[in-house]
């Protein structure tokens, strides 16, 4: 008996025992960009890996059409953000401002790991809570090499030395001591 198996029937599924990290700042491949058939038309599915196996997908909205055109029904501030997202995603593959602004085209290639000589994304990631419905992972960031390697080092840091007790700075009231009442709804009347 033998296997067959197409390979996309993977995506998106995790090896078993891939654990969802914990939040923190991390190196992953780019694996798809898609948009899949319940997805509108400018959104994509980014698909990432992490160093674990685990994969996740963060939504991406583009301000163009599958031909490549610039949607007429956005405005000229939804572009730009979108293009900045864009933006901040091909600087975290590490393609500087020339690559980006003297490419005749930026294409799905550029992405992906698999097709862009190896190049990885850093990330913020930030999961969602365990048994809170509609609570998801997400990437918080898109981060450059530079702002990846600042972060790490100063989470770093800060984890190795000993945390200080939490205060908000405001002394502690002496035993005994009790808020004043609430206001009454009579001192909102004003004649």
């Amino acid at each position: 008996m033998t296997i067959k198996v197409a390979g996309n029937a993977f995506q998106g599924i995790s090896a078993l025992g891939s654990s969802v990290p914990e939040a923190g700042f991390y190196e992953v491949s780019i694996v798809n960009l898609e948009r899949t058939g319940n997805d509108k038309p400018t959104t994509r599915r980014v698909y990432v890996q992490f160093e674990n196996g685990f994969k996740m997908f963060s939504f991406l909205s583009v301000p163009f059409d599958d031909n490549g055109n610039i949607l007429s029904d956005l405005s000229e501030k939804q572009v730009r953000g979108r293009m900045a997202v864009l933006r901040s995603i091909l600087e975290s593959l590490g393609y500087s401002a020339a690559d980006i602004e003297g490419a005749t085209e930026i294409n799905t290639a550029w992405f992906l790991t698999s097709q862009n000589q190896g190049r990885k994304a850093f990330v913020e990631f930030v999961p969602g809570q365990k048994g809170v419905q509609g609570s998801y992972n997400e990437i918080g960031k898109w981060l450059t090499k530079q702002q990846f390697d600042a972060l790490k080092k100063s989470t770093n840091v800060a984890s190795t030395n000993s945390a200080p007790a939490v205060s908000n700075g405001a002394p502690v009231p002496p035993a005994g001591v009790s808020l004043p009442p609430p206001a009454s709804a009579a001192q909102g009347i004003v004649s």
